[in-house]
């Protein structure tokens, strides 16, 4: 597995129809949100309750910046933007903050995850509970992948090293562009060969 470098990417206000003040507006409260040490809310919740846009417009926005999102995975960039539109319903947006773990090993928990911004560190825990580092992942790789071929249950943990923001869904979603889909199926199984024996090649180095 190689290690991935973050590129730029559009934030939810490049999608929506207002003006520059108005989302500069946005940003400073959820600004003084954040400094509050409070969840601050999501710029789109902001314009949404301060009447700036309508919900029609937050979930066009969303939509289209999901796939701009999954048009830059490996895995979904050969889809038509009507595929993309169909398979971008199957997802929904999560958040990890630095140091959360979201993929826990040997638990089962059948969900793909796609990288938007951010970074994660993949590794695995022995019995003794060394932590052996794997990679380090960041957008537009997905992850999660090896859980599909073993019913759902985790090889690795996965924990985020910046605030990272993902598109998730559940394996069964997505089953019938992995296994029908043939330019799907392709690159999701070279990325999935390509860190198996990565991960093999680093587990097989003898311990220091």
């Amino acid at each position: 597995m190689t290690d991935a470098t973050d590129k730029d990417t559009k934030r939810l206000g490049d999608y929506l129809v207002c003006s520059r003040p108005v989302l500069q507006n946005a940003v400073k409260k959820q600004g003084q949100e954040l400094k509050r040490a409070s969840k601050p809310r999501l710029l789109g919740e902001i314009l949404l309750q301060d009447g700036d846009i309508s919900q029609d417009e937050l979930g066009a926005a969303i939509r289209h910046q999901r796939m701009d999102r999954l048009r830059t995975c490996p895995v979904f960039s050969t889809l038509s933007e009507m595929e993309l539109s169909a398979i971008s319903a199957r997802f929904t947006e999560v958040s990890a903050a630095p140091g959360q773990q979201f993929i826990i090993q040997d638990e089962p928990d059948p969900t793909l995850y796609v990288i938007a911004t951010g970074k994660v560190e993949v590794y695995r825990t022995t019995l003794d509970g060394k932590h052996i580092h794997i990679a380090y992942v960041g957008p537009p790789e997905p992850i999660g992948e090896m859980g599909y071929f073993q019913g759902g249950i985790r090889t690795a943990s996965v924990r985020a090293i910046d605030a990272t923001e993902m598109l998730r869904a559940d394996y069964n979603a997505l089953s019938h562009y992995f296994e029908h889909v043939p330019r799907v199926a392709h690159e999701f199984m070279r990325i999935v060969d390509r860190r198996r024996r990565a991960t093999e090649q680093v587990l097989a180095k003898p311990s220091a």
